[in-house]
């Protein structure tokens, strides 16, 4: 563990950071195959900064030389006066965590001490924070789809080792093409915004007709993808996928590529066509094109379906939590939360008795 004595840091904005100070954190992200995610980079943090409220960067040295950077925003103007951090972009951030040199080892309590932070409740900690002395709960699993020798070779792994899933997607391709025209695939859309409009259009109705929370409800996480699909930065860089069948639209994703890495984000499907399966197709899609695009993974995310799994190759954890320090203020904003999470329980069981 590293000795909070050889520490000291710098808070700030992304737009106040030196440009030595960013080139060192490009090249920690290109360096450490477990910091290659487009969530954890400058370039989000930066896009980000332009959409949320106030967004930090605690730059961290060893005797007096940077060797770390914690990105964190703040919710409200009442949160920042209580020093309650959040993880960047919020709900829409995939990944959290701090991004260093590996001889780095922090004790979260230090982490918030450092970046004058009382308390943070998070979630999508990945488990090789741990490496840096970062700890979570309550683990997720987390999907990829690895394909070093390209997606045609993954394809035909694949067909190998589960005849009946692929049988079965080759059969809904096929069927699709006779009933709806040839497919026709765009890796990423060089018109973008009308396609990603689209995208949030088509999505939101999914939302509201599966019945599910509307994440794209604020018109600050809607301008925060306008941000990233014109993001062209290798290591985040804003991807519009289309799958038609002739003139017919099958299925749209917009993603973030970090690399060779495809964060798979925002997938929605046309609603007619659900017996084709075109997530499925979609998927295969883009596993048709990684070599002309040159993808070697797919990132899912967390959470673990059969869909995910029918496609995986390995798995990882991700971990939510809260960090605090020994002040009062984090014993109030725990109670708080204890608290506001009893009364929400007693509305749910209420809400279970009424119906």
């Amino acid at each position: 563990m590293t000795s909070l004595s050889s520490l000291s840091a710098n808070i700030c904005s992304p737009a106040e950071m030196s440009r030595s100070d960013i080139e060192l954190w490009r090249n920690l992200n290109d360096t450490n195959d477990a910091l290659r995610t487009p969530f954890l980079t400058f370039p989000f943090v930066q896009a980000a900064a332009s959409t949320f409220y106030e967004v930090r960067v605690c730059t961290i040295s060893r005797d007096g030389r940077p060797v770390g950077f914690f990105p964190f925003q703040f919710s409200s103007p009442f949160h920042r006066a209580l020093g309650i951090g959040q993880r960047i972009a919020g709900e829409l951030s995939d990944y959290f965590g701090i991004v260093a040199e590996p001889s780095l080892v922090i004790e979260p309590r230090d982490l918030l001490h450092l970046s004058n932070l009382n308390a943070m409740m998070f979630s999508h900690l990945d488990e090789t924070q741990n490496d840096f002395g970062l700890r979570g709960e309550a683990p997720e699993v987390g999907h990829r789809i690895e394909f070093p020798d390209g997606g045609a070779a993954y394809w035909k792994a694949k067909k190998q080792s589960d005849k009946k899933f692929t049988s079965d997607t080759e059969r809904r391709e096929r069927k699709l093409t006779q009933e709806c025209g040839p497919i026709r695939f765009t890796f990423r859309e060089a018109d973008w915004l009308p396609a990603l409009e689209h995208l949030i259009a088509a999505k939101r109705e999914q939302y509201a007709r599966t019945r599910v929370a509307d994440a794209l409800q604020s018109e600050r996480t809607v301008t925060l993808l306008r941000q990233l699909g014109a993001l062209d930065d290798a290591q985040c860089r804003g991807v519009l996928s289309t799958l038609r069948a002739g003139d017919t639209w099958v299925a749209s994703h917009f993603g973030l590529l970090c690399d060779k890495t495809l964060h798979y984000w925002f997938p929605v499907y046309n609603p007619k066509l659900t017996a084709f399966a075109p997530g499925r197709l979609l998927l295969k899609a883009i596993l048709d094109t990684t070599e002309e695009h040159g993808l070697e993974r797919i990132d899912r995310g967390a959470g673990d379906t059969v869909a995910k799994r029918n496609f995986s190759t390995s798995q990882h954890h991700f971990f939510k939590g809260l960090w605090t320090r020994s002040n009062p203020v984090s014993f109030a904003y725990q109670v708080g939360l204890s608290a506001r999470w009893r009364l929400k329980s007693r509305l749910e069981r209420a809400t279970v008795r009424e119906s």
